[in-house]
């Protein structure tokens, strides 16, 4: 009997080790901090350099762990997590583009004059707590996940101390959090209350083929799937995004708007398709929808008045978020796979965007204005060629991956005789590319009245600008890999 428990231990460590490795170097790199920053401080100098360089080399090491994990499909440590294909490429996509914004972060941070090097441990520990949600097969294990993420985006939201702007994204992001939180758990208990249990996969099997469920169960499920469409910013649970986008230092924003969405929906996804299929003709379709169309109208004419860079992405997110909600709704395999195929092209296009504003002014100016581009083109016309297309993209002009990624969400909600709902996701589309095009229009066609100098493109941020911008301007000669890819992630749902 020792010896079976001995073995089943060791199989949980192993199907775990990326994230055994990554809570001990995120334990290991705050002792080193803490023993040298003394001495730094004697020197003159100080230690984001180095962790910065500890922090890429571990996140490269967990990936590699990922991508060579021997188990490939099981259910580990008691039923709390998961190890599957699924999980597994997220789990590399998420470890990717962390990697990218700890690359930008170095030069951004000396730019900025934020010497503290806690912010790269506090990197390791968002990837941390994003893998282990991306594994969660239970609800506590989800809600200690989400929570950890929570607890270091306060953090890094209100990072500049000196800062107005940043204290109150830090306080609004944190107060709206807690009643995101507070939903999570009275649903979860709502749940516990009918089924007796918070496994996934247990919850799976009572409501299996059920026609009809209890109020109380739909009502849990309910609150605990508000709680995570707040923490993506979809409508009406919207608030916090724009504020905080702004007010949070700029690399720390790139994290929250690129990283995190991959993850919560992977959980979501469970939640829904895994733990309560059954409800989805009474709870999920209206609730979906109902988000999606809300996300889209209000990120639709939420950016038409901005003026400030960070707001008008701000809100071209939250309509994102609407797309995603719709191919939620559909709940078909062509909708699930709609929903990683936009991911991946979102996520791309959300880090080129956001390297584009750590270029422009990075510490010179509190907040970016739209106009902040002009001239940008005469001084570096290739980044301002790049920048158009990537904006076309945005707005869904083919033949450019943001096309063939809306278009797809569309062909899903035909295929679902959402007709109806096709048409407004079209409409809001259209009148939504207007300040992708306002941007555009002030890049070529506004001169400036003075003198103008942007700094010279870094090699973190021209590798990062030209890695993300060629998958998705480049996507259309080998469009059937990222097909196949979003596909078999949505099998994985449905097996």
């Amino acid at each position: 009997m020792n010896k079976l428990n001995s073995l089943l231990f060791q199989v949980d460590v192993v199907s775990l080790l990326p994230e055994v490795f990554l809570a001990l170097s995120f334990l290991v790199l705050l002792i080193y901090g803490s023993f040298q920053v003394i001495e730094a401080v004697n020197r003159d100098t100080y230690l984001a350099p180095s962790v910065a360089r500890l922090t890429l080399v571990t996140l490269f090491l967990s990936l590699l762990l990922v991508f060579n994990s021997p188990i490939l499909n099981g259910v580990v440590w008691n039923a709390t997590f998961i190890v599957d294909g699924a999980g597994t490429s997220v789990k590399c996509i998420v470890l990717l583009s962390i990697f990218l914004c700890c690359l930008l972060a170095e030069e951004y941070l000396f730019l900025a004059r934020i010497r503290p090097y806690e912010i790269f441990v506090f990197f390791l520990g968002v990837a941390l707590s994003l893998c282990l949600l991306i594994s969660s097969y239970d609800l506590l294990s989800i809600y200690l996940s989400i929570e950890f993420l929570s607890l270091i985006f306060y953090t890094l939201a209100a990072w500049k101390r000196d800062s107005g702007f940043s204290a109150e994204a830090g306080l609004k992001y944190f107060i709206l959090g807690s009643l995101a939180s507070l939903f999570f758990l009275f649903g979860s208990s709502l749940i516990y209350l009918v089924t007796g249990t918070t496994n996934l996969g247990t919850l799976s099997l009572l409501f299996d083929n059920l026609s009809s469920a209890s109020t109380l169960s739909s009502l849990g499920f309910l609150f605990v799937i508000s709680a995570l469409l707040f923490k993506l910013g979809a409508a009406p649970y919207h608030m916090w995004v724009a504020d905080v986008y702004e007010g949070a230092p700029t690399i720390i924003t790139l994290l929250f708007a690129s990283v995190p969405k991959f993850a919560i929906f992977v959980a979501m996804l469970r939640l829904i398709f895994i733990s309560s299929w059954s409800l989805f003709p009474v709870v999920w379709e209206s609730l979906f929808f109902s988000c999606g169309l809300l996300s889209l109208f209000f990120g639709c004419l939420g950016g038409l008045g901005e003026i400030k860079l960070k707001r008008v992405l701000a809100y071209s997110g939250i309509g994102h978020i609407g797309f995603l909600c719709l191919g939620t709704g559909c709940g078909s395999l062509m909708g699930v796979q709609s929903i990683f195929f936009y991911l991946f092209f979102y996520t791309l296009t959300s880090l080129y965007m956001w390297t584009y504003l750590l270029h422009l002014y990075p510490s010179k100016k509190n907040w970016l204005s739209i106009v902040d581009s002009v001239g940008l083109v005469q001084s570096n016309p290739i980044l301002g060629i790049m920048t158009c297309l990537m904006l076309f993209s945005l707005a869904g002009i083919p033949p450019f991956g943001g096309f063939f990624s809306k278009m797809l969400v569309f062909a899903s909600l035909v295929d679902g005789y959402f007709y109806s709902l096709a048409l407004f996701a079209v409409f809001t589309s259209a009148l939504s590319a207007f300040y992708y095009l306002r941007l555009i229009k002030i890049l070529y066609f506004e001169k400036p009245k003075t003198w103008v100098f942007f700094c010279a493109l870094s090699k973190s941020n021209a590798f990062v600008l030209c890695s993300t911008s060629f998958f998705v301007l480049f996507f259309m000669f080998s469009p059937n890999i990222f097909y196949l890819f979003a596909y078999k992630l949505g099998l994985f749902f449905f097996i």
